[in-house]
């Protein structure tokens, strides 16, 4: 059959058409944010190897992402544009196979439009999809899950070769596997798919059906998987899981409860956001609870002949996500389990899950006319489709992240009035990337992908520190410590071909800021010296001052060592030291 003819056909691009068109717009208004950042900033230090590739990072060992990463922080870096437009492609791509996978089980049944927009439209995949680093983390595996799936029920249906579909089967899995480890999931998935589809048996004999037509699939997915989990394992070391038995209780509840049942029902409609988390209002997750119950139910009474196996799947697939979370973030407490990063990549299996329940199912009384069917159809697609706008509204505010897009444009655009500017290194503000990942979280890391180049604590009398807004502040000195004066009471320390000792009144340590105030005849260039610390500037004619970042350096810090290049005398009228703050 051709999934997109007729009016279901219509239908389907018309709920493609209306996602296409509200989360590209969403999409365009979102940006960067948190791990974006610091990830970009890895990759373009990085240089392109398998040990840069198959790093630890964080506990994942994830190739295809960290390939993504390298070629984006060095050809198109911050080019939201360009993230935006392949987040897009990826999410029409799963949507797509959606509803070829429905056409394939429900055929002409007007559910699988419905299913569709269950899909396409779920606030629970937004939050994701508008932040970049979550959005590689889902919809990846999305694609290659669904793209497994359909590939089964295809050969399932006798279309292709069946060699052709499994050798697709394994290699998906494998390409999913490289994105991300939470892949480990597909090949239960489609498993289930498999026990659910063998009609040739009933009840428990279902498995032994599945297991025995599809035996050398299970083995090559089972050893592909186990392949990777042997790699991943001998390439890191971080230990996951932790937490008490509360904790688990409380991250499961939060989970199942309060994230997957209102995200499967176009939730959550009410509540609050907490940095990643979604926190619903305890009415939303009373109605959202009571209406996958309802149509759990409704599923084990209307149902098809699989309706039970279809629903055991996704209480599997459900679990089985719940155990990675576990495993690997139980220790963060109940807040975790409201993240839906974690939980968005449910909603998937949950469409083809139920469309195995209706799959055969016998017919539901239906009104008498094709007019009052529309009609039908027409009032559940608004229904959720009203419930999924109440949800976006909840959580685009929150995850757009147009704060981080102003604090980069202010930046760049500072920059590009001055490209003489050079940036006081120093941590970005925590809205932007927590200080949880260490030195990552410096401008120097961040910024430096940006094309226009920026310079950090490199001796310039145009050093600039970053004010909360990503704009560029001239930096004044607090608890300012200043030279003794020089032996010349006009020219102060004069500086020419030899060394000159410029003593502070008082020693400093740690990473200190210098300022430096010269004037001169001619240009030179002069070396400041502390231990084996050096850094040089270009003394120009006239009264000046630069500034020099002075690094933190074993032990006090009670004279500086001035050289000149011999081309004629600088007079060093002060020598500054202290801490910045923008003026």
């Amino acid at each position: 059959m051709n999934a997109w003819r007729g009016r279901q056909g219509a239908a389907a691009i018309g709920v493609i058409a209306v996602m296409l068109v509200v989360r590209g717009r969403l999409l365009a208004g979102s940006y960067f944010n948190q791990d974006d950042f610091y990830m970009t900033g890895r990759a373009h230090r990085a240089d392109l190897g398998w040990d840069y590739l198959f790093s630890d990072f964080a506990g994942h060992v994830n190739p295809f992402q960290q390939l993504t990463l390298w070629l984006v922080a060095h050809h198109a870096p911050y080019d939201w544009a360009v993230i935006a437009a392949a987040i897009l492609a990826v999410n029409l791509a799963a949507t797509v196979l959606v509803w070829l996978i429905l056409s394939r089980l429900l055929e002409e049944q007007w559910s699988r439009v419905v299913l569709l927009a269950v899909f396409a439209w779920a606030p629970m995949t937004l939050a994701p999809t508008l932040w970049w680093s979550a959005a590689m983390f889902l919809w990846p595996h999305v694609l290659c899950s669904l793209a497994a799936v359909w590939l089964l029920v295809r050969w399932r249906q006798g279309d292709g070769r069946g060699w052709v579909n499994a050798a697709g089967i394994v290699l998906v899995t494998a390409v999913a596997l490289l994105w991300h480890e939470r892949a480990v999931l597909i090949p239960p998935l489609v498993f289930g798919v498999a026990v659910a589809l063998a009609d040739e048996a009933s009840g428990w004999r279902r498995l032994v059906a599945a297991v025995r037509r599809y035996r050398w699939l299970w083995l090559a997915m089972v050893a592909t998987a186990a392949g990777f989990l042997v790699l991943h394992g001998l390439l890191t070391d971080v230990e996951g899981g932790g937490g008490t038995a509360r904790q688990q209780l409380e991250v499961s509840w939060s989970f199942v409860g309060r994230s997957v049942a209102p995200g499967l029902v176009g939730g959550p409609w009410d509540g609050a956001t907490a940095g990643g988390a979604v926190v619903p209002a305890t009415w939303v997750t009373v109605v959202s609870v009571i209406l996958v119950v309802a149509v759990a139910g409704l599923l084990l009474w209307r149902g098809g002949p699989a309706r039970r196996w279809g629903l055991a799947v996704l209480a599997g697939y459900v679990a089985a996500d719940l155990g990675l979370l576990l495993a690997g973030r139980s220790g963060f407490g109940q807040i975790i389990g409201l993240d839906p990063r974690y939980s968005s990549d449910t909603l998937h299996a949950a469409v083809v899950c139920v469309a195995l329940c209706l799959r055969g199912a016998p017919s539901w009384p239906a009104p008498a006319t094709s007019r009052r069917r529309a009609l039908g159809v027409g009032g559940l697609l608004a229904s959720y489709g009203v419930a999924s706008a109440f949800g976006t509204a909840l959580l685009v505010p929150h995850f757009q992240n147009k704060q981080d897009r102003d604090f980069v444009t202010n930046l760049r655009a500072d920059l590009a009035a001055d490209p003489t500017q050079v940036i006081f290194d120093g941590p970005a503000p925590a809205e932007l990337v927590l200080p949880l990942v260490g030195d990552d979280n410096r401008y120097s890391v961040i910024l430096g992908p940006l094309p226009e180049l920026p310079a950090f604590d490199q001796p310039s009398p145009r050093l600039r520190t970053v004010a909360e807004d990503g704009s560029l502040r001239p930096i004044e000195l607090v608890g300012r410590v200043a030279s003794e004066p020089g032996p010349d009471d006009d020219c102060g320390y004069a500086v020419s071909g030899g060394s000159t000792e410029v003593e502070l009144a008082t020693p400093v340590d740690g990473r200190v800021l210098l300022r430096v105030r010269y004037y001169s005849g001619v240009e030179s260039t002069v070396e400041v010296a502390v231990a084996d610390w050096s850094a040089e500037f270009l003394a120009r004619r006239g009264p000046n001052e630069v500034w020099l970042v002075l690094p933190d350096i074993d032990g006090e810090v009670d004279e500086l060592v001035l050289t000149g290049d011999g081309r004629g005398d600088v007079c060093v009228t002060e020598v500054a030291a202290g801490l910045p703050e923008e003026q």
